[in-house]
Formats: C-alpha cells, structure tokens, sequence
C-alpha cells in the first residue's frame, strides 16, 4: 500500500477519484474550463463542447458498453461482430439524438465505439463523393439510401498494383451502346482493388475508380467514378462477376475489414456514373461538364479530415501518459517517500514536448480545414488554389502521421511495462498512427509532391506578385533575414520561414542547373526534397501555432502557458 504526500492510504478498490489526480488539476495556474472553451471556439462554435459533453455521456451510458471481456481478447469472428453490432447501434443512437450533420455524426459514432466504428469509409469518403461528384438526379435517389444505411459503401481506388499513382489505374469501364451500359473488368491481377476499408465483409456498394472507354475515342476518357452494387441486399451474397473478399490480418488498424475486389464482366447502367463533372450520352459519346480536378476533391477533404484525426489519436496517447505519471510513483526521496514520476525532469522532457507538438498540430488542421472550405466548399471553386490545398495537405498528412507515431511511442515508452499492456490502450494508437503513414497516400511519396510544388512556386517568383500569393506560401516571396537572437516569438517564425527559403533556394538553383531530365532531376534528390518539404510544413504548423498564441494572449489566466508550449513547440522541433 502507498501513502500520497498529505493524504491516508489510497489505491484501494472502492476509490472513485485519485487523490495524486486531484492534486495536479486543483495546482493548475489556469481556469481548465475557460481554456477548453476557447480552444473550441466556444459554445456557439462548429466543435460545441458542452452538446458533445452531454453526447458523450449518452454515448457512454448505453448499456451495449457492459462487457466483462475488453474487446482485444476476443477472436476475430466475435471481434467482428461485436464491432458490427455496436456501430450498428450507434448509428441508430445517432438518429435517436437527432444528428444529422455528417461531420457531428462521424464524431458521434467514432465515440460510441472507441474509435472502432465499423463505417467510417461509408460516412466520410463514400457519402462526400456522393455529395460532390453526383448529379442532382443522382444525389436524389442515392443519397437517401446511402444516408440512412439502408446501403453501405466504400471507396475502391488503390489497386494491388498502383496506390500513389492513380493515372496507371487498370479497372477498366467499357461503354457498351448495344445494352447501354457499362461493363466493368479487372484485367489484371495488378487491376485488383486492394485495401478499401469495409470491403471484406461490410458493404454491399462500392465508388469505383477506373478508366473509361467508350466507342467515340481510342484512348481512355480518363478516371471516372462508379456506383457499383457489389453484393446483394438480402442475402448478402456476391453478385455474379464480383470476386471480393478479406486481406489477411494487418499488423494495426484492425477496424476496417480491409478487403480486396475483382469484377469479370459485370455491367451497370450507363447513369451509374457519377456525372456531376462527366458523362456518357446514349450514342457513346463523351461530355465533361467540369473540371476533371474535382474528381480527386475526395482525397483533399480526406487528407484534410486524417489531419485532425492524427491530432486526436496523438491526445489520447498523452492523456494516458500523462495521467500515469501523475500517479505513478518510483524512487525515493531524501524525505522517505516516492517520487511522482511526473515530477522528474526527464519524464517532463518526454511529454511536455509531446502536448506542445499537439497543440501545433490542432491549430495546423483549423488553418488547413479554413483552405478547405475557402476552396471547395464557395460557390464558385477556386481551382488556381486548389494546387496550394493539395500540396499543403499532402505534407501535413505526412508530417502530422509521422510525428504523430514516433510521439505515441514516446508516451507508451514514459509508461514502462504497463505501457505495453494492450490495457494500457497506447499501444493500440500507436499502431493507428503507424498505419497513417501509409494509407492514404505513402509519406514519402506525398513529402515529394509537397516538395514539387514549392519548387514550382520558386520558379514563378518573378511572375507573381506578394499580393497574389496563398498564406501558407506567402514567405516565400520575400527575403527574411534571420533573427541574431531569439526575444520574442517572431523571431522563431522568421527563424523556421529563413530555414525553409534557404533550402528551397539552394534545391531551385541546383536542379536550374542540372542538364538532367526532369524526372532524373527529382529522383537523385528525393532525400533532399523530403527535408525540404518537412522545413516548409513546419514552418506552416509553427505559424498556425503562432496565431493562436495570439489569440490566446487576451486571456491572462493561460495565455502565458500558451507562449511556454510555443517556445517548447520551436525549440524542440529545431
């Protein structure tokens, strides 16, 4: 039995509050209530803590969560079907409460499971492309089934042979005028859809990438997206032509029932494309309606929507942490007693960082969700800054995962052996994160295209004026002179903003020139390029941080404590 430092014996099975835990958050020099509200905007606000409060403690109540066996023990079939039947009930908790907007909903569900809500593919990436790239006629008779769950669908892009690179995507849409329809193949085991989350066992449509064929041209019309019935609604079956089943056990990110697709010959009808950019009339001919850049908007929002995700995952692992360090205790003091492991230094050093880091990362995502709907979500699409939205994004995706993962593991780490407990739940985490660094789009390979684009902007200082420039690239078009000293928190911008002109200066020169080709130019500087872009988006995080800072700076009670994590945030990340 331990003894606290002013209190009787405590670690008893009937304790409800834990004394060490109550003493760490009544020692806070700032009001915890008034920072979470600001952090969130408020309660007027799109997060609304107080209404996710009170869902969460609904969320928690139901009594589908009494369970004496924790899930990680169960068998692969059971895990399953316990997963299947809590997403299942909490979709219809969501109806029950009335949330309708899909991001409220995507959050609700994600709570109402832990985190393992089966569908998520369903309520992210295959209703926003029903949303965005569907016809109105279509939107009208597929959104009401795809919204109230009476169909469930994925999005079927990477291919066994081809992720990253989506223009060498083999599943082939042949327009058919005799039937007047479309006859969908894999040809290829490389054509193999592979990976798509739910496609095991889940769902019975699926949005199909693939390129298009039809008898006015002799090429391909380009990728195009098809709503596919895969399985059928009552028994649940394959249909005929459709191949599809489970990939075997991954090493993390156990939710999805990952699964892979092959079609031979199966047809749909011709207005079974999405036709909101594109369309095939009857006679076989092909009309675009709008910009073909739209078709990968599904992916921007998703890279978008990872970034916050990273964020969240990243928390939970620190909160873990840091609660364990406030009640571990290890090694006597000169006075008798243990120490918190909270109150060494070195501990302090794993974790401080961490939560600087996080809150970098929150604010990173409310600047890049802000570009989100500046571009997509007006009237009128800003195509010329959609370049700046995928390159930004692509490199937060990356940056964010990656950090995200190597800090996990620093939290399970600070834990000791009961870190490494599946009970601990840090493991589990750290293995989401893993995973985010390759779904959705390989670091590495989004690092380069990150990279591509700061060079192509390099390129064009001379054609484009400051006032033209997007925010995040706004540096770039002017020289800063690096600080002798570091006094204020200025002074870290123009140090990160320095770092990153300096680099991409030096890459620009180099490859101008180079004699190589274009393609010999980037792939002998792939290393280089990885550095240049990881300068860039910290430099994007460290200015996003630095705004809200600013804002924090109006209240006195945290905003000091803001600064203190900014300085941590920039030290640490130099």
């Amino acid at each position: 039995m331990v003894e606290s430092q002013d209190q009787g014996p405590y670690y008893q099975l009937n304790d409800t509050k834990n004394p060490d835990l109550l003493r760490e958050r009544q020692s806070a020099t700032f009001d915890v209530e008034e920072l979470t509200q600001f952090v969130f905007g408020g309660p007027n606000s799109y997060f609304n803590v107080n209404r996710r409060r009170q869902l969460t403690r609904l969320a928690y109540a139901h009594p589908v969560h009494d369970t004496h066996l924790p899930i990680e023990y169960l068998d692969a079939d059971d895990y399953y079907s316990v997963l299947i039947r809590k997403s299942f009930i909490a979709i219809k908790e969501a109806e029950r409460y009335g949330i309708t907007d899909r991001k409220l909903l995507g959050w609700f569900v994600s709570v109402f499971t832990n985190g393992r809500f089966m569908f998520g593919l369903h309520t992210s990436m295959f209703l926003h492309t029903l949303e965005t790239m569907a016809s109105d006629e279509q939107q009208e008779k597929f959104l009401p089934l795809a919204r109230s769950f009476q169909i469930i669908g994925t999005y079927a892009q990477t291919e066994l042979g081809h992720g990253s690179n989506l223009q060498r995507l083999e599943t082939e849409a042949v327009f058919d005028i005799n039937t007047d329809t479309f006859v969908l193949n894999t040809p290829t085991i490389t054509a193999t859809k592979f990976w798509p989350g739910a496609l095991g066992r889940s769902t019975n449509y699926v949005l199909l990438m693939a390129q298009l064929f039809t008898p006015d041209r002799n090429h391909p019309a380009g990728l195009q997206m098809f709503f596919v019935q895969i399985r059928d609604l009552n028994t649940h079956e394959p249909l005929p032509g459709v191949e599809l089943g489970e990939i075997s056990t991954r090493f993390g990110h156990e939710v999805g029932d990952n699964g892979y697709l092959r079609l031979h010959n199966v047809r749909i009808p011709r207005n079974h494309m999405l036709m909101k950019l594109a369309y095939v009339d009857e006679q076989g001919t092909f009309h675009r309606l709008g910009d073909p850049r739209l078709l990968y908007g599904t992916m921007l929002a998703t890279r978008v929507n990872l970034c916050a995700y990273f964020s969240i995952l990243l928390a939970r692992a620190i909160t873990i942490a840091m609660r364990y360090s406030a009640v571990r205790r290890q090694g006597q003091n000169p006075n008798g007693k243990e120490t918190l492991i909270l109150d060494y230094p070195l501990q302090q050093e794993k974790l401080v960082p961490c939560i600087a880091t996080n809150y970098a990362f929150f604010y990173a995502f409310i600047k890049l969700e802000n570009l989100r709907r500046e571009i997509l979500d007006s009237d009128t699409i800003l195509f010329e800054l959609l370049p700046e939205l995928h390159a930004v994004s692509s490199g937060l995706k990356a940056y964010m995962s990656s950090i995200g993962e190597r800090f996990s593991q620093t939290c399970r780490v600070a834990c000791g052996g009961h870190g490494y407990l599946v009970a601990s739940g840090i493991k589990g985490l750290n293995n989401q994160l893993d995973a985010g660094c390759t779904y959705e789009g390989d670091n590495s390979v989004l690092y380069q295209q990150t990279a591509r684009y700061l060079l192509k902007v390099m390129q064009q200082l001379d054609e484009i004026s400051e006032m033209e420039t997007e925010s995040s690239i706004k540096f770039l078009y002017s020289t800063t002179t690096p600080p002798a000293t570091i006094i204020n928190l200025d002074d870290y911008c123009r140090l990160f903003e320095c770092r990153s002109q300096m680099l991409l200066k030096s890459m620009s020169n180099r490859l101008s020139e180079s004699e190589a080709s274009t393609y010999n130019k980037f792939s002998k500087n792939s290393i280089e390029l990885v550095h240049i872009s990881k300068a860039f988006i910290e430099t994007v995080v460290l200015r996003a941080f630095y705004d809200g800072v600013r804002k924090a700076s109006e209240h006195k009670s945290f905003g000091p404590v803001f600064e203190q994590l900014f300085h941590v945030f920039a030290i640490h990340t130099l």
